[in-house]
């Protein structure tokens, strides 16, 4: 009988959010394996913290399964997912080895979703979005879900970020030219950038929220049922500015060097929020559902932690359930997997009245 896996494995541990993750596991009392691609960095930080590493990139499948086939579980924090996210997990699946990583992206999420079959073959946990994307937004939808259970429309948003990091704008370049996602009756559509607004009142304040290609819109259908999905955020003024700025444009991001380009200048020029910002800082969000014949409407508000430090505490809560043997094979969320309430186990967060 083969020895029970105890290890695993953090992939993309130099990024902004791996490193953030990483110092902080070490904190609670995890030893995680680092790994990702770039030796330099990866043994700097692995030596500082004391723990384990691997070098490998995802090129090569029978590599990934060679250096995680002895882990539980992979948490993947190496984006742009969209590039990264499905030969991990195809890898995660052959080896038996559960994937979570923190990634908002729809079409990682219908990618993954495909891979479901496969991953109840195997017994193998498939869990996108384990961060900040998405385990506020999933709970919350799940939370207006049981107090309407024949929800026909749901609606979610939230404000109150100041700075990203260098992977979160890498992604969102290459999502900008395909334009914003809703559901509607149960099928994704797609709309232009920045077309559809609604006004929602802020601790007395009106604000502006922008419709976007968030996670839940494909992933809170799986969670809830609810066939017709929209999510909305106010954005920080110069992310503002600069999506508004590069949307006439584009279209050419669909180019292979142009967007290659941008991120690597991306890349020397943001780093992302600094430790003050991250304790100080927190996240607003609410959510509305109603029936078809909008005779009952629900609606929520929570505050949660700043995004960033959100996704290091919510992450580490997802190990130790994964730890514990707390697992659904195939591809779950969050809010399936560990129900509603997981979201209220994360410091910080708080239902409002």
């Amino acid at each position: 009988m083969a020895a029970k896996k105890k290890h695993w494995l953090l992939y993309g541990a130099n990024g902004y959010t791996g490193e953030l993750i990483a110092r902080r596991a070490v904190l609670r009392g995890f030893k995680p394996i680092l790994a990702g691609r770039s030796e330099t960095t990866i043994r700097v930080l692995a030596e500082e913290l004391g723990l384990e590493f691997r070098i490998f990139s995802l090129e090569d499948q029978d590599k990934i399964r060679k250096e995680i086939e002895d882990c539980l579980f992979v948490l993947h924090c190496a984006g742009p997912f969209v590039e990264t996210a499905a030969p991990m997990a195809l890898a995660c699946i052959s080896s038996g080895v559960h994937y979570l990583d923190i990634t908002g992206e729809i079409p990682v999420y219908e990618k993954l979703h495909s891979l479901s079959s496969q991953a109840l073959a195997k017994k193998v946990m498939l869990l996108p979005g384990v961060g900040f994307d998405i385990v506020p937004t999933d709970c919350l939808a799940m939370m207006l879900k049981e107090k309407l259970p024949k929800a026909h429309f749901l609606e979610l948003g939230f404000s109150g970020f100041t700075e990203i990091s260098r992977g979160t704008l890498k992604s969102a370049l290459a999502q900008l030219p395909y334009g914003g996602k809703v559901r509607r009756n149960g099928k994704l559509e797609t709309i232009p950038q920045l077309s559809l607004k609604k006004v929602v009142e802020i601790s007395g304040r009106y604000a502006e929220f922008f419709a976007i290609p968030w996670g839940d819109v494909f992933t809170s259908f799986i969670s809830t049922g609810i066939p017709n999905i929209t999510v909305y955020s106010s954005f920080p003024a110069s992310q503002a500015r600069l999506m508004k700025f590069l949307q006439p444009a584009s279209m050419f991001l669909k180019s292979s060097l142009i967007l290659k380009g941008l991120q690597k200048f991306v890349d020397v020029s943001l780093s992302g929020p600094g430790d003050e910002t991250r304790k100080s800082g927190s996240v607003l969000l609410w959510g509305e559902a109603w029936t078809e014949a909008s005779s009952k409407k629900v609606s929520m508000r929570m505050r949660c932690a700043e995004g960033y430090e959100f996704t290091v505490e919510s992450a580490l809560a997802a190990v130790a359930k994964l730890q514990k043997g707390k697992f659904r094979a195939g591809f779950t969320t969050p809010s399936q997997v560990w129900g509603s309430k997981f979201v209220l186990e994360i410091p910080g967060t708080k239902l409002l009245s």
